[in-house]
């Protein structure tokens, strides 16, 4: 079973497994997260920004999950860019501040589904992995309601105008 996601022209495709990204500095924490999960989700994993960003797109990225402390930028941060321009995919931060300052600025700036704290629990994850990827075929299956109900408003507008012109 495959659904179809279409956001505006974003095109993404929800598949029968989430597509998860996982971006962190430390590779052993990569290596850790894609041995640990690869049998229950579609893995993808990065280093850096960049390359994670890039992956979004190019692999139809369903959910993120990033480290918050990395070097080149704040995973707040690159959560906050990820939900600017695709704002479809879910997203969730892991930390090991215990600090409410990261937490509230991830709330607020890059819309987090869900925030992990350090040392993560992989039952946990798995968990929120499968909560974020009920609310990617939740928006899913509003966004292909909203596009039916478009098309049927465009039908009525058109049989409207043509009756008031015959």
């Amino acid at each position: 079973m495959t659904l179809h996601y279409s956001p505006g022209n974003n095109g993404q495709q929800i598949d029968e497994l989430p597509r998860v990204l996982y971006l962190d500095d430390d590779q052993a924490n990569l290596n850790s997260f894609m041995a640990n999960f690869r049998q229950q989700f579609e893995v993808f994993i990065a280093t850096n920004p960049v390359e994670a960003y890039n992956l979004i797109e190019a692999e139809r990225i369903n959910i993120v999950i990033t480290d918050h402390n990395m070097p080149s930028m704040s995973g707040v941060e690159f959560l906050e860019s990820v939900s600017r321009d695709y704002p479809f995919v879910q997203r969730i931060l892991l930390t090991g501040f215990t600090d409410l300052v990261p937490v509230v600025e991830a709330v607020n700036k890059g819309k987090v589904f869900r925030i992990l704290t350090k040392p993560f629990n992989m039952d946990e994850i798995a968990r929120m992995v499968n909560e974020a990827w009920e609310q990617c075929k939740e928006f899913a299956e509003k966004e292909k309601q909203i596009l039916q109900l478009t098309r049927q408003n465009q039908q009525f507008e058109f049989i409207l105008r043509q009756r008031l012109l015959s």
